[in-house]
């Protein structure tokens, strides 16, 4: 593993547990409470939901530019996809939730260890950026993370 897949994997690793740690100290109303108010109207557990659907499907993608060089088709709709996924885990507990959500992170930054500094610099259609490197779509996952955790934020503060 190259000091540049290392440190993916340990940032992918340590957003990880900040991200669950957060989302597990959320009292049950705010759980509950809309973080959004516009578009996809989304409470506290449908953004974590979210977490889970866009990284378990951003993996099934970088595995499919490994395999073929291929990235999102063109025209791909990320907000009709956000909206048509999210819910679909609505009958999982809480902790079902978590239990997902560290599963697919573990199996990301297990991806993101065995990649080499050649295959992170493999350019691809991201859903959201458009033709990057994989090294700046695996930095994406965290960012978007973050920026979700900081709308959630707001409801607690």
């Amino acid at each position: 593993m190259s000091a540049k897949t290392a440190q993916l994997a340990h940032k992918l690793a340590s957003e990880g547990e900040k991200t669950l740690a957060f989302f597990r100290s959320l009292p049950d109303e705010v759980w509950g409470a809309r973080v959004y108010q516009d578009g996809a109207m989304w409470c506290a557990r449908d953004v974590f939901e979210h977490l889970c659907i866009s990284e378990h499907s951003l993996h099934r993608l970088f595995e499919q530019i490994l395999a073929t060089g291929e990235g999102a088709p063109e025209g791909f709709d990320i907000d009709a996809f956000n909206a048509e996924r999210t819910g679909r885990f609505a009958s999982l507990s809480r902790d079902a939730l978590f239990a997902l959500y560290s599963e697919t992170r573990n199996a990301m930054v297990a991806f993101a260890q065995g990649l080499t500094d050649e295959q992170l610099a493999i350019r691809a259609r991201h859903p959201a950026m458009g033709n990057v490197s994989l090294e700046d779509m695996i930095k994406m996952i965290y960012l978007h993370h973050q920026m979700h955790v900081r709308d959630v934020r707001r409801l607690v503060e």
